[in-house]
């Protein structure tokens, strides 16, 4: 029996669907991999969108998203300081770090899914972004690459197999230098011309000088890198966990909070003697206060975590994300 989807009601503010202005719906191009893995990137399904429609990035940008999110430009330089709301989807080198405010976890993030989603009439494009775990990760700066990657091995595989070339929202996380697949490094800068890609670059082809960028002959293999430092079962286990908390993103039937981890940190830990603290690689966040005595400090701020925090979470107590925030 197919699992029922549920979708996650984020909190926009004053912003809300029946704010935007009626305009005509785009063709609703399906997402690429939805509650796999190997979940399409919204970057990456924007540039097919506008191709779909015979437009650039920019024009989809200019004639559709302005009407709908330019009030909304405030959230943006909350979250960069400096970049404006028209430099997102403009293709230029000053503009490549820009994919995190499209994929990540900024203010402006869900306001930009919720255009795109009425624009086409979807309710599942916040699955191709990490904004569903904004309340659970410290910086999205931290957890997305400034410009694209990809595997030409991939890219040349689906280019045979006649499937679809797209951008997977795993290879834009910063921590992912490897495909999981083929075991080889994940490229940035183009063979052909020497340079890293554009903002909305067409998946599979250089955003400069337009050669295809799959290929045969395996780079790096990741055990000899991996080997080499020691590190190899650690790095494989992370990128487990990344891939599963992408595929479980579509299924939640909340939007995970950070309380959620301390909670549990609370129930599991309480009962700890003080040696069984220290065997864990974490223990000198056991003895916080927001973790020893959570029920006394509901509305205090507790910070966020970053992704290796959490890795350590499910290795130290046997568990997957799956178990933790379904």
């Amino acid at each position: 029996m197919k699992k029922q989807i549920f979708f996650i009601p984020f909190d926009l503010g004053n912003f809300t669907i029946q704010n935007l202005p009626k305009i005509s719906h785009l063709y609703p191009l399906q997402p690429i991999g939805l509650g796999t893995p190997n979940t399409e990137s919204l970057s990456s399904y924007l540039q097919r969108l506008a191709q779909q429609h015979c437009l650039r990035s920019w024009q989809l940008y200019t004639y559709e998203l302005v009407p709908l999110i330019q009030h909304q430009e405030y959230l943006l330089h909350k979250d960069t300081k400096k970049t404006s709301l028209k430099q997102i989807f403009l293709t230029n080198k000053k503009t490549a770090s820009n994919l995190s405010v499209i994929n990540g976890l900024q203010s402006i993030t869900p306001v930009i899914v919720t255009a795109i989603e009425q624009l086409t009439s979807r309710q599942d494009l916040y699955s191709l972004t990490l904004m569903s775990w904004l309340k659970v990760f410290d910086s999205a700066e931290l957890l997305l690459k400034p410009s694209c990657a990809w595997c030409p091995y991939c890219y040349q595989a689906w280019r045979e197999q006649g499937q679809v070339i797209y951008i997977p929202l795993l290879w834009l996380i910063e921590y992912v230098k490897f495909c999981p697949q083929h075991q080889i490094s994940l490229e940035n800068t183009c063979p052909s011309c020497n340079q890293k890609m554009l903002n909305f670059c067409q998946p599979g082809y250089c955003s400069h000088c337009g050669e295809w960028l799959g290929q045969t002959k395996y780079p790096l293999k990741l055990t000899t890198y991996f080997r080499s430092m020691g590190c190899l079962s650690t790095y494989q286990r992370n990128i487990s966990y990344l891939q599963e908390l992408i595929a479980i993103t579509p299924y939640l039937s909340k939007q995970p909070q950070i309380k959620d981890v301390y909670s549990y940190l609370h129930e599991r830990c309480v009962h700890l003697d003080e040696q069984e603290l220290k065997d864990l690689s974490f223990s000198f966040w056991m003895n916080s206060h927001l973790i020893a005595k959570p029920q006394s400090s509901d509305t205090a701020y507790k910070p966020r975590i970053s992704l290796h925090f959490l890795s350590e979470v499910f290795r130290c107590f046997n568990i997957t994300p799956r178990q933790l925030f379904l």
